[in-house]
């Protein structure tokens, strides 16, 4: 009965045209009934105890998930409500300007969390296309590209011979790697130390490549950076279809397999688009000691947002694991270059012309994220910037041709990165009335009660609700707090002109050989030394205006939970040392000792590029006599397709009273097929990297917010950040004095 209420109110226009009017005047109503606070306390109050209530159920039907989601919008659009038309006031002038920041911060934060709930208001989860359907002589032929520019050569290694194994035809694919390193214009620069570094770099690339079976491609200018080194390439190719691995892109076998298929289903596809997933954590976890806990912070774009983006026909290029269709490519005249951002640039082109693209959720590539906060900093700036780029010069509103689903869709991805406003905003605001007594935001005891508890404690549960699998609670705060202070100058920057923005590649490869205290700890000492003084003022004005008690108790928890979240970003700062130059990767799998004629079984724990660690299975023997004297050691394990090989090796050391061994691989540098079956195992494994992820606990708010504080408190150097503070700005000083 009730699906055929649905069917009858859908198929005529005239009904649809009367549901959605009167959803409209009850979610005005709803929104608007600000004239009465015990009205407030109960959609308030009873919103959040059926947030509770819907969050002890794991599964819930796709209706009441949406009902949710409306339920959200009400909330929030009535705190905007009676911000707007009811605590919008202000008695000075120093009063108006900090509350029109503040109100503009909110309502900038308002906007990306409604973008983000209609983004995700379903997700297309979309399944490869089996590729054995099709005869194999209709498989499309591929070109893989590998740009470089200056990482080490054991990353662009493991790269390229993980291309090189694809399980597909091998006369349907090459593999190239675009050196941008190697040019003329670097290896004929003035700098002679550096023009010899570059010749050795490109003599010795092209070697590698000769030797396994890759092409090696530069070109004679480093001109429009990644865009143009990848556009002069495509003279130089004549696949049907271009695959763009980043350098630490390790790609699995079964990629081409897995992608290709839905370029022969639907020809008007352009873009087939996986996640980027990664193999080391990156800075802020591992300087906070919680990437073994703790969700990736890529997962909640590419397990969520961009399922999201699917589902409303603009799921966009990534810049790397993706394959696009070259004619469509030839049809813009190559990668798109206006922006530094190229890939999005690309993807909103050729949405623009009708083109379809597809995302596959599966995790197909492991890449390197960046080791030091530095690096992270830089490529979030250049990704902030380009996105920004986008919204001015490529603004999805401006396009004739676009769906206006697929507007708000872009509108979503590139709006998101002004969100470094928002959060400096936020800490400056209670200070301004701490330090300076400015009301900027006019509200009693009540009215907060009414209005900002609900809304605060709404927006974390929807958080929650929409996100708990691929985002713990209050990690977006912490990554946007210590990168807002360097975005948001990065921001102005780009409103400023538009077209100034140059791309910076990204650092990968750092060693990180001891704990030190970044450089960009700086900002965030003098910030956390203002807000812990805010504790000092807020006491002083509760003697000198007890009469102001309710604001400045309000005011108070506020500063309290930045000076919180700027203990994490201290934490963050302080750099930690990485002992291990290669990932070790758990593998619980199977495996023999062999020495000549004899053999032992073992259990492999973990694995590298250099070695592994073995428990033996038998206990009784004494390992460590026997393999210190026997050189020529042999580990036979299994590859990915569950078939054994052998892997020369040499005995180490032993630990844990002997029950465990560990072994080094020999001879491994040449061993061309042995090193791709050892790199399979390591990056290519999706179902053990899965088995990895799916361990990591799904924390409730409270958990997730006592976890990172306690991990900040733990890891951040404050002594050694003030010291280095201190010395730096004395040097500053010096130095803008002339002694």
């Amino acid at each position: 009965m009730y699906n055929k209420i649905i069917d009858f109110i859908y198929a005529h226009f005239i009904t649809r045209a009367l549901m959605f009017f009167a959803l409209f005047v009850i979610t005005y109503l709803l929104i608007s009934s600000q004239y009465n606070i015990n009205t407030q306390f109960a959609i308030g109050y009873g919103s959040m105890l059926f947030m509770i209530v819907i969050l002890q159920f794991k599964n819930l039907p796709q209706n009441v998930v949406l009902f949710v989601k409306f339920m959200g919008f009400i909330v929030v659009m009535r705190y905007l409500y009676w911000r707007t038309f009811e605590s919008l006031t202000y008695e000075g002038f120093f009063d108006f300007i900090g509350a029109v920041m503040l109100y503009l911060a909110e309502v900038f934060a308002i906007v990306i969390y409604l973008l983000g709930i209609f983004t995700s208001l379903n997700l297309l989860k979309r399944k490869p296309i089996d590729l054995d359907e099709y005869p194999k002589e209709q498989w499309p032929k591929v070109d893989i590209l590998i740009p470089t520019y200056n990482e080490p050569q054991l990353i662009i290694e493991n790269t390229v011979l993980a291309a090189l194994a694809m399980d597909y035809p091998k006369d349907k694919f090459s593999v190239n790697l675009l050196d941008d390193g190697g040019t003329d214009q670097k290896c004929n620069q003035d700098n002679k130390e550096a023009a010899q570094e570059a010749r050795q770099r490109r003599k010795d690339l092209m070697k590698f490549c000769e030797f396994v079976g890759a092409r090696y491609i530069t070109r004679e200018k480093n001109e429009n950076a990644k865009a143009g080194n990848l556009n002069e390439s495509l003279s130089k190719i004549d696949g049907d279809f271009i695959l763009i691995l980043d350098t630490d892109h390790v790609p699995a076998k079964q990629f081409l397999k897995k992608t290709t298929g839905w370029f022969l289903k639907d020809e008007k596809v352009f873009l087939v688009q996986t996640p980027h997933a990664f193999y080391n954590q990156d800075p802020i976890e591992r300087n906070l000691r919680m990437g073994d806990v703790a969700i990736s912070e890529n997962d909640m774009f590419y397990k969520n947002i961009q399922l999201g983006h699917d589902f409303w026909e603009s799921s966009f290029f990534c810049g790397s694991a993706a394959v696009l269709r070259r004619s469509m490519i030839d049809e813009l005249g190559g990668i798109a270059g206006e922006t530094i951002t190229e890939d999005a640039e690309t993807a909103i082109k050729l949405h623009d012309k009708g083109y379809k693209s597809v995302y596959i959720s599966e995790p197909m590539v492991r890449g390197l994220q960046t080791e030091s906060f530095g690096a992270l900093v830089i490529q979030r700036i250049r990704w902030t910037q380009g996105m920004v780029q986008i919204f001015l010069l490529k603004n999805p509103f401006t396009s004739k041709n676009l769906k206006w689903y697929q507007k708000i869709s872009y509108l979503s991805a590139s709006f998101f990165w002004f969100f470094a406003y928002s959060r400096v905003v936020f800490y400056m605001a209670p200070l301004l009335y701490l330090f300076f007594g400015l009301r900027i935001y006019n509200a009693n005891g009540m009215e907060m009660l009414a209005y900002v508890v609900p809304h605060m404690s709404m927006a974390v549960m929807m958080s929650y609700f929409l996100y708990a699998k691929v985002r713990n609670p209050f990690f977006s705060e912490l990554y946007e707090t210590v990168l807002s202070f360097f975005t948001l100058p990065a921001i102005i920057s780009v409103l400023r002109n538009p077209r100034a923005p140059t791309f910076d590649v990204t650092p990968k490869g750092q060693e990180m050989i001891k704990d030190h205290i970044s450089d960009l700890a700086v900002p965030f000492v003098i910030i956390f030394t203002f807000v812990a003084l805010g504790f000092v003022a807020s006491v002083v004005r509760l003697f000198l205006y007890p009469y102001e008690t309710e604001v400045i108790l309000m005011t108070t928890m506020w500063n309290l939970l930045n000076i919180l979240l700027l203990t994490a970003a201290i934490g963050v700062t302080s750099e930690k040392r990485e002992v291990r130059k290669s990932i070790r990767v758990p593998l619980n799998a199977e495996c023999k000792i062999m020495l000549g004629d004899r053999e032992y079984m073992g259990t492999i724990v973990d694995i590298s590029e250099g070695g592994l660690n073995i428990t033996p299975l038998d206990d009784k023997i004494k390992y460590e006599e026997i393999l210190s004297a026997s050189p020529n050691v042999e580990i036979e394990l299994e590859d990915i397709d569950d078939k054994p090989f052998a892997i020369p090796s040499r005995f180490l050391r032993s630990f844990n009273w002997g029950k465990r061994l560990v072994f080094v691989f020999e001879d491994m540098e040449y061993n061309i097929p042995l090193r791709q079956k050892l790199i399979q195992i390591i990056y290519g494994n999706t179902t053990k990297w899965r088995e990895i992820e799916d361990t990591k606990p799904i924390m409730s708010p409270f958990v997730s917010f006592m976890f990172i504080i306690k991990q900040s408190i733990k890891n951040a150097m404050f002594r050694d950040a003030y010291k280095f503070t201190f010395n730096k700005l004395r040097d500053t000083l010096r130095l803008g004095s002339g002694k």
